[in-house]
């Protein structure tokens, strides 16, 4: 009875398997997916929306910051924040295009999935959003999971809380979003990450502010070293914002 069952519940799997490897692709015929770099169609049934040629690509683009006076170690950012990425991005963010989270854990992980540091390094915990932000899910969180399930990285995505529901860092200049962050996190007090290295995984690094002020959080609560994956890197200089949400209409 029992060899029964479990042929059953293995046919079950392989044939929940299938139904859903058809949904996507039905999916994809209805609404394809478009390349988040170039733009182009990307092949049916692919779970990620990137072509080859960009795939093969990104670490051409990628970036490593170093800067001595912050609480992490180095942040690595994989695609830059610019053209059809940062489209892709504020989408992402903003418009509920959730499947856009496996592209953009692609880009991370294929960066890094060869790197050293891997060796020391073995959870992976996203920046938080405000229970009161209106999204549909935190969007570092889908990336974090992605890159967890692939490297064998412990996730915890409430590791870090977001206790302070501020204006969105992307209208703000640089001088304003250093000093916003200040008391913006706290720490989920049921982890124990004495002498433990974390990687903190942001969509975008631009200012440094939010990642410097999380992993501050990280360290003050015993983290031996933070390490920074962001999905996107770009640059803001003086004070002028983004104005992410408003510049494509969202």
């Amino acid at each position: 009875m029992n060899g029964e069952r479990k042929t059953i519940n293995r046919l079950n799997g392989k044939i929940s398997v299938v139904l859903r490897y058809f949904g996507e692709v039905a999916a994809d015929i209805l609404c394809p997916k478009k390349c988040i770099v170039c733009g182009c169609l990307v092949p049916l049934g692919r779970k990620e929306s990137i072509c080859c040629d960009c795939m093969s690509s990104i670490g051409k683009n990628s970036a490593v910051v170093i800067e001595p006076d912050s609480y992490f170690e180095e942040v690595i950012g994989a695609v830059p924040y610019e053209g059809n990425i940062r489209k892709s991005m504020i989408r992402f963010k903003f418009n509920s295009r959730r499947y856009l989270y496996s592209a953009f854990g692609y880009c991370i992980y294929s960066l890094i999935k060869d790197r050293e540091f891997l060796k020391d390094y073995h959870i992976i915990c996203p920046v938080p959003i405000h229970p009161l932000r209106s999204r549909e899910y935190n969007q570092s969180s889908l990336i974090a999971k992605y890159i967890a399930d692939r490297l064998g990285l412990k996730l915890c995505d409430d590791m870090l809380l977001k206790v302070k529901n501020i204006s969105p860092l992307s209208s703000m200049g640089y001088s304003l979003r250093r000093s916003s962050v200040l008391g913006v996190f706290d720490f989920n007090l049921k982890y124990d990450i004495f002498g433990k290295n974390i990687i903190l995984l942001d969509d975008i690094f631009t200012t440094g502010s939010t990642a410097n002020e999380c992993a501050k959080i990280l360290r003050m609560y015993g983290a031996a070293n933070v390490i920074v994956l962001a999905a996107c890197h770009g640059e803001q200089k003086g004070d002028n914002g983004h104005g992410d949400a408003t510049d494509l209409g969202y």
